[in-house]
């Protein structure tokens, strides 16, 4: 197990000028997700207190293998019910990146998760990572725009401390390598520059993704325990991009739904 606590540099903050108003933090939404979870007048389903959110449609295929039940939300929106305290709902059949992500990640809060966390591939900037480590961030380069619409520009986004740990002890226990320490999180696919890249790993960014800044955002908003749990998918080098094709997610899903549901126990 190991753990990388480098921060990045206060620079690397950048001042986003979004949103444009920036007195829109105090204002009150247009509607909400509950309007749209009732939009039927059929109610707001009913979920369990922890939801995975999956991004990768082969961990959603041995999901529904194993689910008992599953619950429409909204929309082309479910949920594969694995347990009382644990969902799983597989984010890529909507769409991919910041904005899909934060409005399921609402959704999900709204009917009734306590707990929301990312698991999916991504990026690992750190090439001496083995290909199995379980990435653990902790904190979030804000490089989207969805989380400045949630929280201030310099607000720091960090997954939830107590959370991780218990992911962590559970993937350990599992015989699994982790790392926790920063991840990016950009939406422009195809910008993510050399410049970039070389920045953050030397400042010790373990990985890169679309979706945690605003996953966490929305969560701390709305004062929901949130994490993220990164299987190696591909590594980003200055020199060039690494492909890893076997990722290990299938593997993290079984220790990830254990320390889920003793989070919410717990609870």
């Amino acid at each position: 197990m190991s753990h990388l606590h480098k921060r990045f540099p206060p620079a690397l903050r950048a001042p986003h000028m979004i949103p444009n108003l920036p007195e829109k933090h105090d204002g009150e939404a247009l509607f909400s997700p509950e309007d749209a979870l009732d939009a039927q007048g059929e109610g707001v389903p009913d979920l369990p207190p922890a939801i995975l959110l999956g991004f990768q449609e082969h961990l959603t295929d041995h999901v529904e293998e194993r689910a008992v039940e599953a619950v429409d939300i909204v929309r082309s929106q479910r949920c594969l019910v694995l347990s009382e305290s644990v969902g799983y709902v597989p984010v890529h059949e909507v769409g991919i990146g910041a904005p899909v992500a934060a409005t399921v990640a609402e959704n999900a809060i709204a009917a009734g998760a306590r707990a929301v966390v990312y698991l999916g591939g991504g990026a690992a900037l750190q090439t001496d990572l083995d290909p199995r480590t379980a990435i653990l961030p902790t904190e979030a380069i804000r490089d989207e725009g969805v989380s400045y619409h949630y929280l201030e520009h310099d607000d720091p986004v960090e997954a939830t401390s107590d959370l991780v740990s218990v992911l962590d002890e559970s993937l350990t226990e599992a015989n699994l390598d982790t790392a926790r320490g920063p991840t990016w999180t950009m939406s422009a696919f195809y910008r993510e520059t050399v410049p970039e890249i070389r920045q953050y790993r030397d400042d010790g960014v373990l990985s890169l993704c679309m979706e945690s800044a605003a996953i966490w955002a929305v969560c701390r908003y709305h004062d929901v325990a949130t994490a993220s749990v990164h299987g190696i998918g591909d590594y980003l080098d200055p020199d060039g991009w690494v492909p890893e094709s076997e990722d290990n997610l299938i593997e993290l899903l079984d220790p990830t739904v254990a320390a889920l549901t003793e989070y919410v126990v717990e609870d």
